[in-house]
């Protein structure tokens, strides 16, 4: 009811302000872009089709989809609102969307609906940033962290550890539970903080490790545990959304808090340190020290005193961002791949296969996990991001005036673009692909007309595999466009973070774990949508092997 009682204020509000300025208040389609007729002619525009579909589904991102261009049988669309407001153009074809993201950035920029929505809470994060001078200043300043190499020496082993205690941990509430399922998600999010804190920070939080303790003192009738003072970093779980209330506020400044106090120690141990010292990277233990050691090697070349590391609100909000997406979304899509080895045992069964046939002798080393060539486990671990859809979709503004699949897209425009790859997508005239499209089917392959698009609702790690002339099996990164992390200069920076983590979790929970088959109740993948897509049902069942 509040839901409705706000949305009716807000529609007020839109016809009035269009009134009083002189607009018209039926909406304005942008021309050649296909639309929603009867939408065109009432002053609400399509949101009175988008609000029962939200209520329905609970995913913000798909009820867009599912009334433009999903309801129309077209790759392009556009989303109809009150005057005032110029419409949104949606787009959800896959090919296109990734020449967008990777090859069209002189035509396409974040648009002001994406910076608006993370501005109140990372302002300063390249995030919530167009691109200038100033983001490009900030990205270079961050971009070693995210170097393969550096990650294998700052995350890769605070990750296999975190997940060695997530396997206690499950071990353990295996025994509690006995054959009754329980949620994975928070258990996730908290081996995933271990990891994350450790590597940004350099500091073990310990979460996973209070959270066995916990347990084991509960199923010991200890109730003194309960008073035990939460490890350091659980404030990051706490509700993010809530921006410009005092809960947010008190939030973000225990955020600053935590983090500067870890930034001041790391400062003061570098200022100690001679010229020549500074410039080895050997005292680098985690992200944070990389880049503050850098910088107090630029000041003291420069004979300048270094910025007090608490107020440099940039890197704080970067730090931020990646704490939270570090956590959050990987939790989310840990979570998913758990739903997708209950419901097709079969796949995980094949996945055991291959990754006891490549470490025979057990638990491998974080070294051996990412060292060795399993194609099957790239195949799995790509195939869940892809049908997890945990980044639904994101935002572009066009720059300039342009066209997409043969419609024209003016300077300003808004383009809201699917990332989830979950269903096969309407045809296209092929002629009205851009030369840069066409160029990478040309080269890649069209996955959709191949063995890799079909039935793209179930989870298939081989679509990801093909055969050599010799007949071995290898892993095939472009059999589908992969949209989970975006693409391109504004994609997900935590990219190889991310899949470098799935890949230790998965190998080591695969090896260790088999998750059983879960009552009716449990089997559901409807899903719930705020800033990242999760299960509605994060539940497993498992048994040690």
């Amino acid at each position: 009811m509040l839901f409705y009682i706000l949305l009716g204020f807000l529609l007020v509000v839109f016809i009035l302000m269009a009134w009083r300025l002189g607009f018209g208040i039926y909406p304005k389609p942008y021309l050649g872009i296909p639309y929603n007729e009867e939408s065109a002619n009432r002053i609400t525009g399509d949101i009175p089709s988008l609000v029962p579909v939200i209520q329905a589904i609970n995913e913000f991102s798909s009820s867009i989809f599912a009334i433009t261009t999903q309801k129309l049988g077209k790759p392009i669309a556009q989303m109809l609102f009150p005057a005032i407001r110029k419409p949104l153009i949606i787009l959800e074809y896959p090919r296109e969307i990734e020449d967008i993201v990777l090859r069209r950035n002189k035509e396409f920029d974040k648009a002001p609906m994406a910076i608006d929505a993370f501005a109140p809470m990372f302002p300063h994060a390249s995030l919530s940033q167009f691109t200038t001078p100033k983001l490009k200043a900030q990205k270079r300043l961050w971009a070693d962290v995210m170097s393969a190499e550096f990650l294998r020496k700052a995350a890769a082993p605070n990750i296999h550890k975190a997940t060695l205690e997530l396997l206690d941990l499950w071990r353990l509430k295996a025994t509690v539970y006995k054959d009754r399922p329980f949620s994975v998600h928070e258990d996730f999010q908290n081996a995933a903080l271990d990891a994350i804190w450790v590597a940004m920070i350099g500091e073990e939080p310990d979460v996973t490790r209070h959270e066995i303790k916990k347990l084991q003192s509960q199923v010991a009738g200890n109730s003194d545990y309960k008073n035990e003072p939460l490890p350091r970093g659980t404030f990051l779980k706490e509700e993010k959304l809530e921006t410009y209330t005092p809960r947010y506020r008190k939030f973000r400044k225990t955020v600053t808090t935590e983090i500067g106090l870890a930034m001041e120690k790391a400062v003061s141990q570098f200022q100690r340190l001679e010229m020549g010292n500074l410039e080895a990277e050997e005292f680098d233990t985690c992200m944070m020290d990389l880049v503050l050691r850098r910088q107090v090697l630029e000041a003291k070349k420069a004979e300048q005193p270094l910025t007090n590391p608490r107020e440099d609100q940039s890197m704080l909000d970067e730090m931020f961002v990646m704490l939270v997406g570090g956590h959050d979304s990987t939790a989310n899509a840990l979570t998913w791949f758990v739903r997708f080895m209950e419901a097709y045992p079969a796949t995980q069964a094949e996945l055991r296969t291959a990754l006891k046939a490549a470490f025979p002798s057990g638990n491998p080393s974080v070294e051996e996990i990412l060292g060795t060539d399993i194609p099957y486990l790239d195949a799995a671990c790509e195939e869940s991001f892809r049908l997890a859809g945990v980044a639904k979709g994101n935002l572009r503004q066009a720059t300039v005036d342009t066209e997409i699949l043969g419609c024209k897209i003016p300077k300003g425009a808004e383009v809201f673009m699917n990332y989830h790859v979950n269903h096969t997508p309407a045809p296209v005239d092929e002629s009205k692909r851009t030369a840069g499209s066409k160029a990478a089917a040309a080269k890649f392959g069209d996955g959709f007309q191949s063995n890799a698009g079909r039935d793209l609702g179930a989870f298939e790690p081989r679509r990801w595999l093909v055969k050599e002339t010799t007949g071995q099996e290898v892993f095939n990164a472009h059999a589908l466009p992969s949209l989970s992390f975006g693409g391109g200069y504004r994609g997900c920076s935590g990219r190889k973070l991310a899949s470098m983590e799935f890949r230790i979790v998965v190998s080591l929970l695969i090896l260790n774990l088999e998750f059983l088959e879960l009552p009716e109740d449990f089997k559901t993948m409807s899903a719930s949508e705020k800033i990242f897509r999760q299960p509605d049902k994060p539940y497993a069942r498992l048994r040690s092997l």
